[in-house]
This record gives C-alpha cells, structure tokens and sequence, in this order.
C-alpha cells in the first residue's frame, strides 16, 4: 500500500508540474489548459484525461507521458530511500519546482520571472531548515554573484560576435535568467555547496555543447558562435546530484 501511495503522489506531482509547465509561459501565471499545437483551450475533463485536441485532434506531447513516468519512478526512489534531512515530501516539492522550470527552459529557453521568485520563496524556507540563515544567504549571494560575472562574460562574448557576423540577433551565450535561478539554488544548496552545484552545472553544459558542436561539424552543419544552449536544466541538475544524491558531496570531499 505504501508504495501504490508513493505512485499516486508521484503521478500528481507530475501532473502539476505539466500543468504548470503548458499554462504559466503563455500568461506568467496559471490558467486555463489550452492545446499546445492549435491553441484554443480545453475543457479540464479533456486535459486531465490526456484526450486528444477536440479541435485539432492532435495529441499530448511525449514530454507529457515522460513526465509522468518519471514522476512516477523519483516518487518511488524517495519514498524508498529518501535524502537525510530533505525527507520525502520536501524533496518532492522541489522536483516539481525542478521539473517545471526544466521542461519551461528547453521549451521556451527562458528562465521565468514566475518562477524566480515562486523559487525563492522556496529556497528561503527550504535553505534556513537544511543550512540554517547564513549559510542559506551565503549561497544564493554566492550564486548571484559567479554567475553574474558569467552573465558579464557572455554580454562581451554576444557582442564580439555580433561583430565578427555582422548582425546582432539578440542571442546570449548566457541570459539573467540564468542568473537569477542559480541565486535560487544557491539558498537551496547553501555555502558552500552551491559552488559545488554550479561546477556541475556549467560542466554539464559544456559538455553537451561541445556534443552538439562535434555532431554538427561531422554532418557538416556547423556555423562558427551560432550554437547555444538553454544552460538552466544543467544547473539544475547539478543542485539535483548535490540535494538528493549526498554521496556526490562525500566523493567529492574524498578527492
């Protein structure tokens, strides 16, 4: 019975999170579901029910059902062995604080003021009762600060290239957004474990950049500075490691 409970939880934590995910871009704010193909709204029976589009008869996104199964399989994992002190709920609460800003980042490549500011709200509270205050202050100006110099960095970079092409196309290596979430994970982590979080990030990143990079130049689609990267799921995944996988931090202090 424990672990039917942990599967119901899990399904409507990701619930919310799709949820949250499909309505807040169009609105900064939750509301009514619409079809992400066509756009008209759909009724709440149709939605919670994964319906196809009555208009379009388009179906829901893999992302949708990929979700849930996730949502499902962490829901299982933290019932069974949950982080020490994070608990169950309070680790499922975040991933679906994680979850939401993930899916909206790689969809949208946009880091929401929404959820900047629902997120700090939880790093406060989140933080004090993992760290305690200072600490949980010390990490998120920790997290506003290195990446605001990388945000410095990459204006300088957009500009250099905006130069070298001729044309200025608005992108950024790395956008404010990115910015605002790592001060986010910085009261989540707290000092000093938000610096651990960000090597993680940006070495995430870095990597499937450089990926991306070597598959397009053997497919002979590469063009030199035109590839970015939405960097918000790789700083978050780094925060994951840390926050529920606390052997990361113990290896780490090994070496």
């Amino acid at each position: 019975m424990d672990l039917i409970f942990a599967i119901i939880v899990g399904f409507l934590a990701a619930t919310l999170a799709n949820y949250l995910a499909d309505t807040l871009p169009s609105g900064e704010r939750p509301g009514r579901p619409s079809c992400l193909h066509c756009k008209r709204e759909l009724t709440w029976a149709n939605y919670l029910t994964f319906a196809a589009c009555p208009h379009c008869q388009k179906h829901r996104s893999w992302r949708t059902f990929l979700t849930l199964v996730l949502g499902i399989a962490l829901s299982l994992w933290l019932w069974l062995s949950p982080p020490p002190k994070l608990g169950y709920w309070l680790g499922m609460l975040v991933l679906v604080y994680f979850a939401v800003v993930v899916i909206i980042d790689f969809e949208h490549r946009y880091i929401m003021m929404t959820t900047v500011l629902a997120g700090a709200a939880l790093g406060l509270g989140a933080g004090i009762y993992l760290h305690g205050l200072v600490n949980t202050l010390l990490g998120g100006l920790t997290g506003l600060g290195v990446m605001g110099i990388f945000y410095l960095l990459g204006l300088l970079f957009a500009r250099y290239r905006a130069r070298k092409r001729g044309l200025d196309d608005g992108e950024e290596a790395l956008g404010l957004g990115d910015v605002y979430l790592s001060t986010v994970l910085g009261l989540l982590l707290g000092w000093p474990r938000i610096l651990f979080g960000l090597f993680f990030g940006v070495l995430a990143g870095g990597l499937v950049s450089l990926l991306v990079i070597i598959v397009l130049v053997l497919t002979k689609r590469y063009q030199s500075m035109t590839v970015f990267t939405a960097y918000g799921p790789y700083l978050v995944l780094g925060a994951f490691l840390l926050l529920y996988t606390p052997q990361t931090l113990t290896i780490l202090s090994g070496w």
